[in-house]
């Protein structure tokens, strides 16, 4: 069972989604915050594998609040569900290493596909933030050095969001072994953030816009 905290003072937005997600197989909504005090009691109280959150409630939950509330959880994924559309607030969201960001307008299948890949372990950004990531960091995603097969093999899965033991996994090599091509992929292509994986895999072809 996922368990999902929700955290969002748009009570009908939350109402909705909440009933949404009981009726999903494997599901389960352990409570919903408005505040950031409340958001760091239940991820304190419920540990859930999924925060599905929205920043711009009304002053009630703030960029620096996701970011402190992470310690309180460390292990659980991010999903932002804003109708934020400003470009330097989604791209200081973006440095907290949330593994998805959609926008309210989301259909019901797009929010599914993204809770779905995150538990999975990877990332899924919509159209609009994915836009936002490449024009930022246009003159960043200029390749120095050419990538071996297997470090674009690997970029691809770092994309994705894959750990180094799932991707050592994936690609039956050993954790050390990974963590090598990691570090040949980061000093090649100068990596500086998490989303820069994401950029250089979409500009090597290495994954697809959705």
């Amino acid at each position: 069972m996922v368990k999902v905290l929700l955290a969002d003072n748009q009570h009908l937005t939350a109402a909705g989604l909440t009933h949404w997600l009981q009726n999903q197989q494997g599901y389960h909504v352990v409570g919903l915050a408005t505040n950031k005090d409340e958001l760091s009691t239940l991820l304190q109280k419920h540990k859930p594998d999924l925060l599905i959150a929205d920043y711009t409630i009304n002053g009630q939950l703030s960029i620096d609040d996701l970011r402190i509330s992470h310690s309180f959880s460390p292990d659980t994924n991010i999903l932002i569900l804003s109708s934020d559309d400003d470009r330097h607030r989604i791209l200081q969201v973006l440095q907290l290493e949330v593994k998805g960001f959609l926008n309210k307008q989301s259909t019901q299948q797009e929010v599914m596909s993204a809770i779905k890949a995150i538990v999975k372990g990877e990332k899924f950004f919509s159209q609009q933030v994915l836009n936002i990531m490449l024009e930022s960091s246009a003159k960043v995603r200029e390749v120095s050095q050419e990538l071996t097969e297997r470090e674009k093999e690997l970029l691809k899965l770092l994309a994705k969001g894959y750990s180094t033991q799932r991707a050592a996994d994936e690609m039956n090599l050993s954790p050390h072994t990974i963590h090598t091509h990691r570090k040949n992929i980061i000093k090649k292509l100068n990596i500086k953030s998490p989303t820069q994986f994401v950029l250089h895999a979409i500009d090597l072809k290495l994954i697809v816009l959705p």
